[in-house]
């Protein structure tokens, strides 16, 4: 009887340490999967095109390229909030400059508004995690009335560029050592509705998806499998050791 007992105390010892080790690895694999999540201090980009039309999107597509690629030139992951807000501060007559030209290279005649602080955002998915609306720090571009979809990505820490070969702005990778903007990895792209009607998005996906977004999945599912594995390895040795106890 005695030992019947010692035998189930010893069970659910096992059992509770399984259960802890899964836990464990469970929130190490979620870690692993989102490295790219929004900080508390971030500055976002927000581009409001003008309208819906194949033109006013074109436009926003345009500046959005333009103006990610002259981010990219001086912010560095090293810099702190501070610095990135002063260095996006002192651009901004160079980001004037750019849209200036684009306007007019294009043909288009209307106003646009350049400003950095408090901007209104609607409830947004960043991968695979929901950031509730609110204000945030946000270096917002309007363009025109500002009624069309919009484009948003986070430009510190830099966590999106764009790709030049496709038109799109993808989430840039957590271990990537440079700013290429060739070879993307994983798309920053949704669509949501901004109270009062008005429609907002990321950018609709141009096409198949890119390799960078096959790549991103494969490295998960091989995480994936390896944790499995590591799993049934260590359950394995648990019931061996648990098996010689009675041997």
């Amino acid at each position: 009887m005695v030992k019947k007992r010692s035998f189930h105390k010893y069970t659910y010892l096992v059992f509770a340490l399984i259960v802890l080790i899964i836990s464990w690895e469970s929130n190490k694999t979620n870690a692993a999967i989102l490295p790219n999540a929004i900080p508390e201090e971030a500055i976002r980009l927000r581009i409001l095109a003008n309208s819906d039309s194949v033109q006013d999107q074109a436009l926003k597509r345009l500046i959005r390229d333009a103006i990610v690629d002259e981010m990219n030139r001086w912010v560095t992951e090293s810099a702190t909030i501070e610095q990135a807000r002063l260095q996006v501060e002192d651009h901004i007559p160079v980001f004037r400059g750019l849209i200036a030209d684009l306007l007019q290279q294009r043909g288009f005649d209307y106003e646009f508004d350049v400003e950095l602080g408090p901007a209104d955002f609607p409830t947004k998915l960043y991968g695979s995690r929901v950031y509730p609306a609110g204000e945030y720090e946000a270096l917002k571009i309007t363009l025109g009335s500002g009624e069309g979809q919009n484009w948003w990505c986070v430009l510190f820490p830099p966590l999106c560029f764009v790709d030049v070969a496709s038109g799109q702005a993808v989430a840039k990778e957590a271990e990537s050592s440079s700013h290429n903007s060739d070879n993307p990895p994983q798309d920053v792209q949704e669509k949501d509705k901004q109270t009062g009607g008005n429609k907002e998005h990321n950018g609709k996906n141009e096409g198949k998806p890119d390799n960078g977004s096959v790549r991103q999945v494969s490295l998960q599912s091989e995480a994936d499998r390896e944790v499995r594995f590591f799993l049934w390895d260590l359950l394995q040795s648990l019931f061996a050791f648990i098996k010689g106890w009675f041997s």
